[in-house]
């Protein structure tokens, strides 16, 4: 009997050993990931500042002598913006509120054109057909500008695969940036994991 009480006692000691170590293991991984988090938030705070200066500054870099006139940083003319005064019923009711973006907050925006025209979200036929004005105004040609410029801000969709407004709902903070929801995503959102929301 006193045999099997000591052995026994020795698994329990055992036990508690390995308890002791394993606690003290999933303390120091606790501590790793948190300096790992702390790491990787500074790393985002620090992109997002460069990227942020990178914009302002691109649209004063001259275009290279193999740039065509459609991916021209700068256009010459913009067409008069097609802007809508008042949201969709689903957005009211999701209570967005379009944004009323700076001329030369759009500005700044520009060289990132490209970036949405090839984007997989942006579907110029789809947004033609989906927003009826946009064809009659001088951006039926271009409408990935209109999106850029304006349509992104008044909560319209690029696309079937991307939603707007909900973007911003689930991101306050890209709404009160003023950024234009799919740059923003582009730009930031998805290397930050952002979620994305088709319609």
């Amino acid at each position: 009997m006193s045999e099997n009480i000591a052995l026994l006692q020795q698994q329990i000691d055992d036990c508690k050993t390995q308890l002791q170590n394993d606690r003290q293991a999933f303390s120091e991984l606790q501590t790793r990931q948190n300096a790992l988090a702390e790491s990787m938030e500074a790393l985002g705070q620090a992109l997002a500042g460069l990227d942020e200066k990178m914009a302002v500054l691109a649209p004063q870099t001259e275009p290279s002598a193999h740039q065509t006139e459609s991916d021209s940083p700068v256009p010459q003319a913009l067409p008069e913006p097609v802007v809508s005064e008042e949201p969709y019923p689903a957005q009211r009711l999701a209570g967005f509120i379009p944004l009323k973006v700076l001329a030369e907050e759009r500005e700044r925006l520009v060289p990132h054109i490209q970036a949405v025209r090839v984007s997989e979200f942006f579907d110029a036929d789809w947004y033609l057909e989906t927003y009826p004005d946009i064809k009659e105004s001088g951006y039926a040609e271009d409408p990935a500008m209109h999106y850029l410029l304006f349509g992104g801000f008044e909560g319209r969709h690029p696309g079937p695969l991307f939603n707007s407004t909900a973007y911003y709902l689930e991101y306050p903070d890209v709404y009160q940036n003023q950024l234009n929801p799919l740059v923003h995503y582009i730009l930031h959102g998805r290397n930050e994991r952002r979620r994305i929301f088709p319609l």
